[in-house]
């Protein structure tokens, strides 16, 4: 972690029920992220449907950057069909977690994408985490993380 996170960055870890009832943050999370049909827009929608009808196993780790929300990621050990580029199936909890991560453009190589990956590592356990990189750029991101144990969707 750069130093200006070691001051700065705060990840603060919820779960996805408590996120599901907070509108604002949920508005602030799409918002942070490629598109509306992305991965990350797509399990919300998946997740906020089946909220309503049960618990839901994920949590979401919230990067703060002097109280500004910069970066969030998915920890989920719910199933999905999103395909993913490796993964015509989607994932099965039986995989470990299933890990989005997305930053702020303005705010990455700033090490706060490292951070929510570290965050979610320690969270995870010792099952495996499932990442989804999406282009060469979160491909090149997560070779720094060969040495965790993961696969990738």
């Amino acid at each position: 972690m750069n130093l200006a996170n070691l001051f700065s960055l705060k990840i603060r870890t919820e779960d996805f029920d408590t996120v599901a009832a907070k509108p604002e943050l949920l508005n602030r999370l799409r918002s942070l992220t490629l598109h509306p049909g992305s991965g990350m827009n797509h399990e919300l929608n998946h997740l906020l449907k089946s909220a309503k009808e049960r618990s839901i196993n994920a949590k979401v780790l919230l990067a703060y950057r002097k109280r500004e929300l910069v970066g969030w990621a998915l920890l989920s050990r719910e199933k999905t069909d999103f395909t993913f580029a490796r993964s015509w199936t989607g994932f099965a909890p039986e995989q470990g977690y299933l890990l989005q991560v997305f930053v702020n453009p303005d705010y990455r190589r700033q090490g706060i994408g490292s951070a929510l990956v570290k965050s979610a590592r320690k969270k995870a356990g010792s099952l495996q985490l499932c990442i989804c990189p999406w282009d060469y750029q979160s491909e090149k991101f997560y070779e720094n993380f060969e040495h965790y144990k993961h696969i990738k969707l």
